[in-house]
């Protein structure tokens, strides 16, 4: 295996770490109108952002199945008709991929595509223009992101000939460039934003215990609840910095109430420091899961789940047990 070879496989077991937190934060609407007016406080002006819509597995393909992890939504325009919207596509990435962009066009153009067969088959192509889409690349890192965001930057320019080029910007939202002292007030989001941020530094367990103090008197609220949770298990699981007595910190200065809510999967991992009691109770979860939904796992679906040894595959099937549409949909995912 060559060196690039090399990096884009451990880039790729990186990027799987991490996406499954971004994407149970990021698909929650609340919180993703929250985050948009932050980092873009003009779209509020122009955008009806109390009708965004999040675009759940709406570029899935085939082909590229395997490779969808953005999140889209779409926003209506202010003081347009319905079908005048803008798409927001927010591009996850915590190591700086060179190919990137080309990534952002492939989505975009499947955008367009779709779009265009709507318009025909309700009959409105007459006239019809392609929506906005607006890309932003959401990074953090061990390092500031370094990949070009621009597309022109990806092609060989022949002199004379660059205007034939396609070329468009991503905006960018780098964690690693913002202090944390200019993270949002809001505490929802403070609280995702700062452990995102965190996961990738030494100091992580003081960070953590900054974001319990901060969240301590909303942990009776079962959203905040879910939420401490949560970063918790992304701590946990995608930080080579938690040691085990780092966690004995964290929950020694948790209060015995607040200790209570944490469920004992959590509790072995503080205590024990076993990833792999941690794996076996999340896959047990997910067979629950799809139990509910679906009424019947088969056998072979569910010795694959407990076959499960790497814990970034637990926690991206665990979200998709929730996602998926059929057992046929979850084999499907579980086979790759």
């Amino acid at each position: 295996m060559s060196t690039d070879e090399q990096q884009s496989q451990n880039e790729t077991k990186q990027q799987a770490q991490h996406d499954p937190f971004f994407r149970s934060t990021f698909s929650e609407p609340s919180l993703f109108r929250k985050w948009l007016v932050w980092f873009l406080p003009i779209l509020a002006e122009l955008l009806d952002l109390d009708r965004l819509e999040l675009q759940k597995d709406s570029l899935i393909d085939e082909k590229l199945k395997a490779h969808y992890n953005d999140i889209l939504y779409k926003i209506p325009i202010r003081g347009t008709d319905k079908n005048m919207v803008v798409f927001v596509l927010v591009e996850h990435k915590a190591g700086s991929e060179r190919w990137t962009m080309l990534q952002i066009l492939r989505y975009i153009v499947l955008i367009w595509m779709r779009e265009i067969s709507a318009a025909i088959d309700e009959k409105r192509f007459a006239g019809f223009v392609l929506p906005p889409v607006l890309p932003i690349i959401l990074y953090h890192g061990e390092r500031p992101f370094t990949a070009p965001i621009r597309l022109s930057e990806l092609i060989y320019q022949l002199k004379g000939f660059e205007k034939h080029s396609p070329n468009f910007e991503s905006m960018l939202f780098d964690l690693t460039l913002t202090a944390e002292s200019d993270l949002p007030e809001d505490l929802d989001l403070y609280a995702v934003l700062s452990i995102m941020q965190a996961v990738f530094r030494p100091d992580i367990s003081e960070r953590i215990l900054k974001i319990y103090r901060k969240i301590k008197h909303k942990l009776g609220d079962l959203h905040y609840r879910d939420r401490w949770l949560k970063i918790l298990r992304y701590a946990m699981t995608s930080s080579k910095y938690i040691t085990r007595n780092d966690l004995n910190e964290v929950t020694n200065q948790m209060s015995d109430t607040d200790v209570a809510t944490i469920s004992p999967l959590y509790q072995e991992l503080f205590t024990e420091g076993k990833i792999e009691g941690v794996i076996e109770g999340e896959a047990k979860s997910i067979i629950r899961t799809l139990t509910r939904r679906f009424q019947i796992v088969s056998p072979t679906i569910a010795e694959k789940v407990l076959e499960l040894t790497d814990l970034a595959d637990v926690e991206r099937l665990a979200d998709f047990a929730f996602d998926c549409q059929s057992l046929d949909e979850f084999e499907e995912a579980l086979s790759k």
